[in-house]
């Protein structure tokens, strides 16, 4: 068939659009995952540190026991 060579050049070339178009997209997806679990783990450390403080003020305002 006349053309064909063509045609597969198309095909593959389509083809490789479409891999990269969708790495992109994984890797887009990856990061913005990536950073809201970041965003969440520091929100999560401050919670605790402070947590821990309070304990730690709690403790220290209360009278030595004998």
């Amino acid at each position: 068939m006349p053309g064909s060579g063509r045609a597969e050049f198309y095909f593959i070339a389509a083809m490789m659009v479409l891999i990269v178009v969708l790495c992109t997209v994984a890797v887009v997806f990856f990061f913005k995952t990536y950073k809201k679990e970041m965003k969440e783990k520091a929100a999560r450390q401050s919670a605790a540190s402070a947590h821990e403080a309070e304990i730690v003020e709690n403790v220290a305002s209360e009278p030595a026991k004998h």
